[in-house]
C-alpha cells in the first residue's frame, strides 16, 4: 500500500527539518518536498497538485503568508488536503485559515502529542482543530471582509516583515512609483495614516500574521 505523501512548508528549519524526521521515522509516510517560505509552498504545492496527499504549512512565512499560500491552492484546486501548523492560537487566525480552506489546524506546541492524530484525521476526510483551541470561539469569529487584492495583501504582509517601499519594489519586481501607490492604497483602505498603524489593523483584522521574532 502506498504511503501518504506529505509536502511540508515553515521557515523554521529546526521545526520543518524535526517534523520531516520524525514522521519519515514512523514508517508511516513519506515525505515528497519541503518549503522555506510562502512563495515556494505556492510553488511546491502547485507541482505535487495531483501526486500528494497532504501539505502541512505554517501560518507566518516570508514572501508569502501561510493564509494566501492555502487560498491559492484552494483556488488552483488541488487534491491533497491542508494542515495549518501554527503558533498562533487566536481565533481570528484559526478561522481564517479554515475561511481560506485548510482542514485542520495544530499549534506547534502541542506537535509532539497531536501531530499523527491530526495527519490521519485530516487525511482521513474529517476536520481537526487541536485540543488547546477554543472550538467555540472559532465557530462564534466572524471575519471582517476586506476589499483589499491579493496583490495589496502581499505587499501588507511584505511591509509587516520590514520592507521599505524601494525592499517592496525589488522584491516584486515593480517599480517605486507602484509600490508607493499599493501602500498609498492600504492605508486609504484600512484608514490609517502610518506604517504602525498600517500593521496594527493589519493584524487586528487578520489580515496579516506578524513574523515570530528569532
Amino acid at each position: 500500500m502506498r504511503k501518504p505523501r506529505i509536502l511540508l512548508a515553515d521557515d523554521h528549519n529546526i521545526v520543518r527539518q524535526g517534523m520531516a524526521a520524525l514522521l519519515v521515522q514512523s514508517g508511516r509516510y513519506e515525505i515528497v518536498g519541503q518549503a522555506t517560505d510562502g512563495e515556494e509552498a505556492l510553488t511546491l504545492g502547485l507541482t505535487h497538485a495531483a501526486d500528494a496527499d497532504l501539505m502541512i504549512v505554517d501560518v507566518a512565512m516570508p514572501k508569502l503568508g501561510g493564509l494566501d499560500v492555502i487560498a491559492r491552492l484552494r483556488r488552483k484546486r488541488v487534491r491533497f488536503k491542508l494542515l495549518v501548523l501554527s503558533m498562533y492560537d487566536d481565533a481570528q487566525f484559526v478561522a481564517r485559515a479554515i475561511q481560506a480552506g485548510a482542514n485542520g489546524y495544530l499549534l506547534k506546541q502541542a506537535m509532539d502529542d497531536e501531530l499523527f492524530t491530526a495527519i490521519e484525521r485530516v487525511l482521513a476526510g474529517e476536520a481537526y482543530l487541536g485540543a488547546a483551541i477554543d472550538e467555540a470561539a472559532v465557530l462564534q469569529f466572524r471575519i471582517e471582509e476586506s476589499d483589499l487584492t491579493r496583490r495589496e495583501r502581499q505587499v501588507l504582509q511584505l511591509i509587516a516583515e520590514g520592507l521599505t517601499t524601494t525592499d517592496l519594489a525589488r522584491e516584486l519586481a515593480i517599480s517605486p512609483h507602484t509600490a508607493t501607490r499599493h501602500r498609498a492604497n492600504l492605508m486609504r483602505k484600512l484608514n490609517v495614516h502610518n506604517r504602525v498603524d498600517l500593521i496594527r489593523v493589519g493584524v487586528q483584522r487578520g489580515l496579516i500574521v506578524l513574523p515570530p521574532s528569532r
